[in-house]
């Protein structure tokens, strides 16, 4: 059974429900600021500085800096992303610039070009198993190898 916590274990459900939206096809230039959730769909040029969760979409383009607790890349976004408690690079994200949270989350198959700062001493990135079937042995050997913080021994491949 479920425990109550894990209602809110998603960053959309901790941030809440998405107030502000720019939409597919719209173009923003200049600074977006406020309390609530926004999501972005279309093209942003500028600063984003947000209370709550900041959303890029698939379609969504963001060239600029994102200073928000939480944040969701499944779109592009050309700029640093600052001041985060929580990141997550989804599934065709694309980032040219330096990430600085406490927790980030990747997904395979997603491009970051730039660095990761954790703040925080001691903080790790956030390593999920993989629960999809037929995983490479090697990968799961190199995942154990980097969590026990060993140098991954070379490859026997030919």
């Amino acid at each position: 059974m479920k425990k109550k916590e894990d209602k809110q274990r998603r960053v959309e459900d901790r941030a809440g429900s998405i107030i502000s939206i720019i939409a597919p096809g719209t173009k923003f230039k200049g600074t977006l600021s406020g309390s609530d959730s926004v999501l972005i769909a279309g093209h942003f040029k500028g600063e984003i500085k947000c209370d709550s969760l900041v959303r890029v979409d698939r379609e969504g383009r963001i060239q600029g800096i994102i200073n928000s607790p939480y944040v969701i890349i499944e779109g592009e976004v050309n700029g640093d992303v600052l001041s985060a408690e929580h990141v997550e690079l989804r599934k065709g994200a694309r980032v040219v610039g330096n990430i600085n949270t406490v927790r980030i989350v990747m997904a395979e198959g997603c491009i970051l070009q730039g660095e990761v700062q954790m703040p925080k001493e001691g903080d790790k990135p956030f390593i999920f198993e993989e629960k999809r079937a037929g995983k490479d042995i090697q990968d799961k050997s190199l995942e154990e190898e980097v969590m026990n913080d060993k140098k991954p021994k070379p490859s026997n491949a030919s």
